[in-house]
């Protein structure tokens, strides 16, 4: 194991799970479909069910837990539900639902159901967009719109969408993918192991999960642990390129002597080290504030993001530069890991997105 290690104690555990089960020559082959690793996640060492509390069949763990887990996926570039439905669904289902009244949760953390949040119908991934339609009543209940960007969309089993119901008042409800007037398509994406689709509901049933001032709240927090955990996608992808460019760099021989040893290389590794450096110190402060809830944490998750984002972007387009010719073909592996980064940096808002919420939490 190496590069971005955020739990002392679960990192290993899982970095040797992948490194059996998911390496990053079969990781990096997945397509649309719900990945195969996904089982054993569920089953043999628990991750789907991180946040998920004891007594609902889960680990009970924090964000910390789950983060680790976020970041040895990306380092053997494997692609799957754990954000979307671990941390994004399980978060706003845990907000909206505490007692899981919906069993939603159990059926997340036991049997590894992919229930994801569909949140969006603009392309900048802003929070809580709400054109989706509901129409009838408690017990007839159907919902129309579109959801763009749905993450891990074309591998779920169903979808929490909000809506605005008669009343004009937003809420959550729960939408299965195969229910008659629900179309998931798959998106034409740079990562297409992400999974994002596009949603369309023409008269969808749905079943009211929750209602009420509180739904927006909870939709705003969740979307903002998937922000982070994004940010810890990129930044481990990102530690990666680092690794196979540093070594690409010593092992591989011009004119004689490694081009390691070359001005030019050295500034690059330099100034990607720099990168990283920075960005690992803002996303370890934001998993620690998120992890434990303290009162700054929404802004230490933007700033993360935003740091997380730009870094690793620089980083991959070096680590390219370094390999050379080698590093534009998509055989080579870190390639894999440029899609990765750049649509994870795109996910639950951009840079942009959350430089503009980190300015307004300080009154610019």
């Amino acid at each position: 194991m190496a590069g971005l290690v955020i739990s002392a104690e679960l990192s290993p555990v899982f970095a040797r799970f992948l490194d059996q089960r998911g390496p990053v020559e079969v990781s990096r082959l997945g397509g649309p479909g719900l990945p195969e690793l996904w089982t054993g996640l569920v089953e043999e060492v628990g991750a789907a069910g991180l946040l998920v509390e004891d007594e609902y069949g889960g680990q009970g763990a924090s964000l910390t837990e789950l983060a680790a887990a976020v970041a040895e996926t990306s380092r053997c570039g494997w692609s799957g539900p754990l954000v979307a439905a671990s941390g994004v669904g399980a978060t706003l289902l845990r907000r909206v639902d505490p007692s899981d009244a919906t069993g939603l949760r159990r059926a997340l953390a036991e049997d590894g159901r992919v229930v994801v949040p569909a949140l969006h119908e603009d392309g900048a991934g802003l929070a809580l967009d709400t054109a989706a339609r509901l129409a009838g009543d408690g017990a007839t209940l159907s919902v129309s719109g579109r959801k763009t960007f749905v993450d891990s969309g074309t591998h779920a089993d169903a979808f929490l969408v909000t809506a605005v119901g008669a009343d004009g008042a937003v809420e959550l409800v729960l939408v299965d993918a195969t229910a008659p007037g629900v179309a998931v398509t798959a998106m034409e994406a740079v990562d297409p192991g992400r999974g994002l689709a596009l949603l369309d509901l023409d008269g969808a049933r749905a079943t009211t999960v929750a209602a009420g001032p509180d739904v927006a709240a909870a939709v705003r927090d969740a979307w903002l642990v998937g922000a982070l955990l994004t940010a810890v996608d990129a930044l481990a992808a990102a530690h990666r390129a680092f690794d196979l460019a540093r070594d690409y760099a010593v092992d591989r021989q011009q004119f004689g002597r490694p081009v390691a040893s070359f001005q030019s290389i050295k500034h690059k590794l330099v100034d990607m080290y720099a990168e990283l450096e920075t960005a690992t110190s803002a996303v370890l402060a934001a998993v620690a504030a998120a992890a434990e809830e303290a009162d700054d944490w929404r802004f230490a998750v933007s700033a993360a993001k935003v740091r997380a984002g730009d870094a690793a972007m620089l980083v991959l387009r070096e680590a390219v530069q370094v390999h050379g010719g080698i590093g534009f073909t998509w055989e080579h592996e870190i390639s894999h890991h440029f899609r990765r980064v750049t649509a994870a940096r795109a996910l639950y808002g951009t840079p942009t997105a959350h430089r503009a919420l980190v300015a307004a939490e300080r009154g610019f």
